[in-house]
């Protein structure tokens, strides 16, 4: 793999990514200077520093950022609320990105807050997330600006790239049908769902082995084990046969399997040593390998570079975190 070959072709490819935008909040609370309450039986949560970052689908468009410094289109939907205001005010100051956010008053923005406690150790753990998230459909309103922003910003693109993550989101009935489409058509599209990764056709689709388990209505444990030859192929190859699309099967540290409808190509993971923090790394995947092949990276390279990219991203710890060219560089040198 010629990392600084794929990363200068990187360069030039314009891309538009369609998702669920969310805001990852972490507030740090020092328990040492916590007080029995006075008019509760419970300790506070004394909160001493919060960060914020984009998350769910804007992680994966700031680890698009970090690896395209110029032609990067999102689309996506947030409340008229503080968290939607925190949250675009994040994608506007990304560079290389320019946002179409729709803002629709009946919707609430996205959001993972996640308290973390540390004491004496300075150790933190954390503690219930608290989520916010919409449980009825995108409003028509919406629906329709949704549409309008993805026709404009895919006149020109190479590749349109798609974070399906929450049960009432973006990517409506709708826009999926406009999305597979596009595919049709012959835009390289890449998917990551949560829940309806079975539903897309013509795309290139990123399930993990849960996501790809249920999409094969199988046991969602189904695909946690087993071989390359007579579990994980076998997987990728039935999805890639029920949705007429390319499959790229990621295994966490068992690597990843790319079906294309014809043959099938194993990516290794890269080992790292603990400790890890797994959140965010399937969003660098998927931004990763998308754009390498949308950059014309043969795919066995492009497992690679997006298992490099995945690698850095575990690393860093309390946070979903990106990878920047030049610390992919500096992993597939050591």
């Amino acid at each position: 793999m010629d990392t600084k070959q794929i990363l200068k072709n990187i360069n030039n490819v314009r891309a538009v990514l369609i998702g669920d935008l969310c805001l990852d909040v972490y507030w740090s609370a020092d328990m040492t200077k916590s007080r029995l309450s006075r008019e509760t039986a419970h300790f506070p949560l004394p909160v001493v520093a919060e960060r914020m970052s984009p998350g769910a689908g804007g992680n994966a468009a700031s680890c698009m950022a970090g690896l395209v410094p110029k032609n990067l289109q999102v689309i996506g939907v947030t409340g008229n609320d503080w968290r939607g205001d925190v949250l675009q005010k994040l994608l506007f100051e990304t560079p290389g990105l320019t946002p179409r956010i729709v803002t629709s008053p009946d919707c609430r923005t996205n959001a993972y807050i996640k308290p973390m406690r540390f004491g004496y150790s300075k150790e933190e753990t954390e503690d219930p997330r608290l989520d916010f998230e919409n449980y009825a459909p995108l409003p028509e309103e919406a629906e329709t600006a949704v549409l309008s922003a993805l026709n404009d910003a895919v006149k020109d693109a190479d590749v349109l790239v798609v974070s399906d993550q929450m049960t009432f989101g973006v990517v409506t009935e709708k826009v999926r049908e406009r999305i597979i489409a596009l595919a049709s058509e012959g835009l390289p599209v890449f998917v990551d769902s949560r829940n309806r990764i079975g539903f897309y056709r013509h795309c290139t689709l990123k399930p993990n082995e849960i996501e790809c388990a249920r999409a094969l209505s199988l046991p969602e444990a189904a695909l946690s084990e087993g071989t390359l030859e007579e579990t994980w192929i076998p997987a990728a190859k039935a999805l890639s046969e029920k949705c007429a699309s390319q499959v790229c099967l990621t295994l966490g540290s068992h690597g990843a399997v790319y079906y294309d409808e014809k043959e099938a190509v194993f990516g290794k993971a890269v080992p790292v040593d603990p400790p890890v923090d797994i959140v965010g790394a399937g969003d660098c995947f998927l931004s990763a390998f998308s754009l390498a092949m949308a950059a014309g990276t043969k795919p066995e390279d492009a497992l690679s570079f997006a298992a490099y990219a995945s690698a850095v991203t575990v690393k860093k710890l309390g946070t979903t975190g990106t990878a920047s060219p030049e610390e992919i560089l500096q992993l597939t040198e050591k």
